[in-house]
């Protein structure tokens, strides 16, 4: 049986920690012997690992976390020194910053342990700032040679990842995110529980990290627009983060903040989601979105931004969903009304939306994580 570690920062309501659970979840145990790591023991999802799972913690209670400060280094000590008490036969990592603390550790522990990192948003654009992005560069191109394999969660990344910092086209694997449909058709079955799902006023609804990142001023600008022109609908935003506040801002400026619900983190966002007359997933730039992949498993129809990386690679244009430029929201709003003022086009949207879904089943994706450490070893 191969001891496997599996390192992300915390645990928190993220696509890359769902991604990270669905793997645990889903491991086969009688050919592998799972642990997690974390650096801190944090967040939303936290409740929702496995029972048998062994979990270490690498920081410290009382220690400030600065992600470019000396934790890094303290990190990477403490998890060389685990290394080298434990053996692990693979360490799967999840994260740019995550996967750099583990091969530095893995250099200092000087143990031959395999490593696997994991990249989960495109690698041509970002809005996380400067200094992360030149952080993240330098790992990529200096460290991820050292790993066994990376897995890039689209083909679009991989191609990045072997043009723009040269990595061995042999090293790279693509596999995609899961979504685990019977779990997720379940959930939505529970009640919703607000009046707006019980009306007959048509819901959008947006599911993400309030970042910038998920453009989720553009989806309030197209709902504005859609309202203007008398197409009445609402919206619903499912999630938290530090733009909030400014969403909310600009909801009043343009009159609609009474059409705009702040509902924040869901541990069932299925429930609303399921209920919702059309998906949008206003991103302008990600990594493969589980949000898209869970809408169109429970028949949601969806718009997508054609943004790097992902929705491309889920859905295509007047197939299965409709596909509009980043940052564009006109075309958001255009795209959102032929969805309303067509009942035969959401319903070819809902059925081909569940039959391409079932290609990102869960147990198919996590064979393939199966098969990538056994690969490696």
């Amino acid at each position: 049986m191969k001891k496997v570690f599996f390192i992300i920062p915390t645990l928190g309501g993220g696509g890359a920690e769902r991604v990270f659970l669905h793997i645990l979840k889903n491991l086969d145990r009688t050919r592998f012997n799972p642990c997690v790591v974390l650096f801190e023991k944090k967040g939303e999802l936290l409740s929702e690992l496995p029972f048998d799972m062994r979990l270490e913690i690498l920081k410290k209670n009382d220690e400030t976390y600065r992600i470019y400060g000396t934790v890094f280094f303290k990190l990477a000590h403490r998890f060389a020194r685990f290394i080298k008490k434990e053996r692990p036969d693979v360490i799967v990592s999840f994260m740019w910053y995550t996967n750099f603390v583990t091969l530095i550790a893995r250099i200092l522990s000087r143990i031959s342990s395999k490593v696997i990192v994991s990249e989960r948003y495109g690698l041509a654009v970002s809005f996380e700032g400067r200094m992360a992005e030149f952080l993240r560069g330098l790992a990529i191109r200096y460290f991820y040679p050292g790993a066994d394999m990376v897995i890039a969660n689209s083909r679009v990344m991989g191609t990045q990842l072997k043009e723009l910092f040269h990595l061995e086209e042999r090293k790279i694997v693509t596999i995609h995110n899961p979504v685990d449909m019977h779990k997720i058709s379940r959930m939505a079955g529970a009640d919703a529980d607000y009046a707006w799902f019980r009306e007959d006023i048509p819901i959008i609804t947006g599911i993400g990290r309030v970042t910038r990142q998920k453009g989720f001023d553009h989806l309030i600008k197209a709902v504005q627009t859609l309202n203007d022109d008398g197409a009445e609908c609402r919206l619903v935003l499912l999630g938290k983060g530090p733009e909030e506040g400014n969403l909310k801002r600009l909801a009043a400026e343009l009159g609609i903040g009474d059409k705009v619900l702040f509902l924040g983190f869901q541990q069932n966002p299925y429930k609303c989601l399921a209920r919702s007359t059309v998906f949008v997933l206003s991103s302008l730039y990600e990594g493969f979105p589980n949000a898209l992949l869970e809408a169109i498993a429970l028949g949601v129809p969806s718009v997508a931004t054609r943004c790097p990386t992902g929705p491309d690679e889920i859905i295509t244009d007047g197939v299965d969903g409709l596909l509009v430029p980043p940052g564009d929201y006109g075309a958001l709003a255009e795209s959102i009304r032929k969805l309303l003022q067509d009942n035969s086009m959401r319903r070819q949207f809902s059925e081909a939306g569940r039959r391409r879904a079932q290609d990102f089943e869960v147990k198919n994706i996590v064979r393939q994580y199966e098969e990538a450490v056994e690969k490696v070893c």
